[in-house]
């Protein structure tokens, strides 16, 4: 699948917009020619700059707005795209309570099973993947991830 360059130039060139007006609510610092809203101010210019490039490359190509691949219109296609965004709304709503160590193997075997990996692999690649995700995140990176159900067992 595919968009026109147009359109995402539209959304990029939006979203400058509203960071532009945005920004402009922000404090300022007294006697500073900057303040906290100069950083995202640049950024928004500067999306703005390439979004408006997007728009004009992608209505000089004349190409069409959506041009749709062959994998879209295998079996299964779109509930397995469905199926991503549904685990994502899921984990975003029970992460807190259940927890990161036992809500992610779960989902991600719920998955890899859609994705038509056999349950055989499935198991050991989440519980793998989850385990490799906790160390970067927590112990690298410095970042919590939620216990959920664990917060007594581990603390």
């Amino acid at each position: 699948m595919k968009l026109n360059d147009a359109i995402l130039g539209a959304v990029f060139a939006l979203i400058a917009v509203v960071v532009l007006f945005q920004v402009r609510t922000f404090p300022t610092l007294p006697n500073q020619p900057y303040g906290p809203g100069t950083f995202p101010g640049i950024i928004a210019v500067i999306m703005l700059i390439c979004g408006g490039g997007l728009i004009l490359g992608g209505v000089r190509s004349r190409a069409p707005v959506l041009v749709l691949s062959d994998w879209i219109r295998t079996p299964g296609a779109p509930l397995r795209m469905a199926a991503m965004v549904g685990f994502v709304v899921v984990y975003i709503f029970l992460s807190k309570p259940v927890g990161f160590p036992l809500l992610v193997p779960v989902l991600m075997t719920a998955l890899l099973c859609i994705m038509k990996v056999r349950p055989v692999m499935a198991v050991p690649i989440a519980l793998l993947t989850t385990g490799a995700i906790w160390l970067l995140f927590s112990k690298l990176l410095l970042v919590p991830l939620p216990l959920g159900l664990l917060t007594e067992v581990i603390y």
